[in-house]
C-alpha cells in the first residue's frame, strides 16, 4: 500500500495525488512525484531544491497569522473547488460507508462499470465512469461492421441504474453521464439486496466489486476518517480520505490487497457468529 497527500487537480478539480520522497543521505534536491486520479495531470516540476530561508520579523509573521484568521470570511471563487466549500457541511457518519458502499457496488456491477471514479457529496455519492472508460464502451461495437451482434447491441435496452442518472460538464471530457446515489436511495436499495440474499443461499464473493468496496469503506470507518472520494480503475484502487487532522491523504490499493482484508473480516464476523451461539 502507498500513502500520497492529496490536492485539487487544476486541470479537472478531481483530487491530484503527490509524494516527496525523503532520501537516504541527506541531499539538496528531492524529488516529488504527482498524478491525477481522473485525468493524468502532473504537475510541471520533478524536484525541490532546499535552500537557505530567511526568518520573517515578528511583525511580518502577526500579519501573515491576521491573513490567515480571516481567510475563512472569503468568498469561495469559481474556480476553487466546490468540495473546499461544502467541507464544513453535516457529513455521513464513518460506520455507514461499508454498507453504502456495498449497495452502490451492486449497483455498478449490474450496470457493468469497471473504472469508475466516485465522490462524497453531502449528502450523497456521485460515481461517474472514467474517460478512458466511457470512450471503450462508446466505440465497443464498431469492429463488427454491421453484424448481427452489432445490430443486437444497439437495439439492446441499456441496463438502468438505481440511482439517479445526471449528464453534467466535466472538463476535459465535456458532457459526461453521472450516477448520484441519495442516502434515500441507497436505503430503499438496500432493503431490496437485503430481501433478495435472503431468497437466495450463495456464497459470497470476495472478489466482487460490491464486497471490495464495503472492504474499503470499513477500513476508512475503523480509521475514524472521513471517506472523500474513490479512484477504481483495473489494478489500482485509490482512496481519498481525511484524517483526524484535517490532512487529506490518499491510500493505493490492489484489487488483491483489499481481498486480503475481506478474508479477514469475514473470518472475524465468523469467529462472533460462533461465540454467540447459546452452549
Amino acid at each position: 500500500m502507498s500513502k500520497y497527500r492529496a490536492r485539487s487537480c487544476p486541470n479537472c478539480n478531481f483530487y491530484l495525488a503527490f509524494s516527496i520522497s525523503k532520501p537516504l543521505i541527506k541531499t539538496d534536491e528531492v524529488s516529488v512525484a504527482s498524478f491525477c486520479l481522473n485525468c493524468g495531470y502532473k504537475l510541471p516540476m520533478h524536484a525541490i531544491v532546499r535552500g537557505v530561508r530567511r526568518t520573517t520579523s515578528p511583525l511580518r509573521r502577526g500579519a501573515l497569522r491576521l491573513a490567515n484568521n480571516s481567510s475563512h470570511n472569503r468568498p469561495t471563487s469559481d474556480n476553487e473547488p466546490r468540495r473546499q466549500a461544502d467541507s464544513a457541511k453535516p457529513f455521513m457518519s464513518a460506520p455507514d460507508y461499508s454498507r453504502h458502499l456495498r449497495a452502490i457496488g451492486q449497483d455498478l456491477e449490474n450496470l457493468g462499470l469497471g473504472t469508475f471514479n466516485l465522490e462524497c457529496a453531502e449528502n450523497s455519492y456521485l460515481v461517474w465512469a472514467r474517460s478512458s472508460d466511457a470512450e471503450a464502451e462508446k466505440n465497443f461495437p464498431s469492429f463488427l461492421n454491421g453484424g448481427l451482434l452489432r445490430k443486437l447491441w444497439k437495439h439492446r435496452a441499456p441496463p438502468r441504474s438505481r440511482g439517479r442518472e445526471e449528464y453534467v460538464t466535466v472538463q476535459p471530457q465535456g458532457q459526461v453521464k453521472r450516477y448520484r446515489y441519495a442516502l434515500e436511495d441507497l436505503d430503499r436499495m438496500e432493503r431490496e439486496a437485503r430481501g433478495q440474499r435472503r431468497r437466495r443461499s450463495e456464497f459470497t464473493d470476495g472478489h466482487s466489486l460490491s464486497q471490495l468496496l464495503r472492504t474499503a469503506g470499513a477500513l476508512v470507518g475503523e480509521r475514524g476518517e472521513r471517506l472523500l472520494g474513490i479512484s477504481w480503475q483495473g489494478l489500482s484502487v485509490c482512496i481519498v480520505v481525511e484524517n483526524a487532522k484535517g490532512r487529506r491523504e490518499i491510500d493505493v490499493f490492489r484489487p488483491d490487497n483489499l481481498y486480503d482484508h475481506w478474508v479477514r473480516m469475514y473470518l472475524q464476523r465468523e469467529k462472533r457468529a460462533i461465540s454467540d451461539v447459546p452452549r
